[in-house]
C-alpha cells in the first residue's frame, strides 16, 4: 500500500495549530495517545475511519490530505513556522529587508 505523503506532519502541526495534546484528541476520539503518535511520527497511517475522525475533529479536507488536491503549504508549516512568518509580515519593508540579510549571513543562501 502507498503511503501518504507528509500525513504525519499534517497531522501533527494541525494539532498543535488547534491547540490539542495526544491526550485530549484521545478522549475526543477514542483514538489511543500511543497510536495517534505513530500516526504522527510516519511508523503507521490510519485506516480510512480513524482518519475521517481525525479530519472531522481538525476540520481538515480529505481530498487534501489523500493528495487528491494539492495540500494547501500552510498545512505543513509548524506552528513556530507560521508564527515567524506572521512576525515577519507585519515588519515594515525595511526591516523585512533586514531580516533578509541577516537570515543570508547565517546560512549563506540568497533570498531574494
Amino acid at each position: 500500500m502507498e503511503r501518504i505523503p507528509d500525513l504525519g506532519r499534517i497531522l501533527k502541526n494541525t494539532r498543535e495549530d488547534l491547540d490539542l495534546t495526544q491526550l485530549r484528541v484521545m478522549e475526543l476520539t477514542g483514538i489511543n495517545h500511543k497510536t495517534l503518535s505513530g500516526y504522527e511520527n510516519g511508523v503507521a497511517e490510519p485506516d480510512l475511519q480513524a482518519l475521517a475522525t481525525l479530519c472531522r475533529l481538525y476540520r481538515l479536507s480529505m481530498d487534501a490530505v489523500l493528495g487528491l488536491k494539492p495540500t494547501p503549504d500552510v498545512l505543513m508549516l509548524s506552528k513556530q513556522e507560521k508564527t515567524l512568518i506572521g512576525q515577519y509580515r507585519r515588519l515594515p519593508a525595511e526591516g523585512q529587508k533586514a531580516l533578509s540579510v541577516l537570515l543570508r549571513s547565517l546560512d549563506g543562501t540568497d533570498l531574494t
